[in-house]
């Protein structure tokens, strides 16, 4: 989950199975770490001249992969709410893609986003966008940002 500011990133890692719920919250710190040859590499990409969008892209994800985050991870029983909520978001996937569709053209400033990447233990099955849920627009994922608030004091 992240907003339009760059210090504004947060990372819910969900993990399940039929005996243990864990969520792993990650706070981005505002601050990266850069290897000797990723700084010589962004030094090259910025005094290129004709950069082009791939550069500007690769340039992005070096930025990206430094971030430094801070962690916490927390045990949850199956009848927490925030554990609900998740479970609602996976089970829903075909609305939500539906509601992603029906939503292509709305334009909304300033608001969060969620990254939403589900796997399994074969690897990635899915992932989408979600931008600016509110009560009325991807309603779970406004729900999955107020219980998290709760819990992980996001956006306080």
């Amino acid at each position: 989950m992240s907003g339009n500011m760059p210090e504004f990133e947060y990372i819910f890692n969900i993990y399940r199975n039929s005996q243990n719920t864990k969520i792993c919250f990650s706070e981005y710190t505002g601050k990266e770490k850069f290897s000797k040859a990723d700084k010589e590499k962004i030094e090259e990409l910025r005094n290129k001249k004709d950069r082009k969008a791939s550069d500007m892209k690769e340039l992005m994800n070096l930025y990206d992969n430094s971030k430094i985050f801070t962690k916490e991870c927390f045990n949850y029983s199956v009848d927490d709410s925030i554990i609900k909520i998740s479970d609602s978001i996976i089970q829903s996937k075909e609305d939500i893609l539906s509601e992603i569709k029906r939503n292509k053209n709305r334009v909304v400033l300033d608001a969060i986003q969620f990254e939403v990447t589900m796997r399994n233990k074969n690897g990635v099955e899915y992932s989408y966008h979600i931008h600016a849920p509110d009560n009325e627009h991807y309603k779970l994922f406004s729900q999955f940002v107020k219980e998290s608030s709760k819990e992980f004091e996001v956006f306080q």
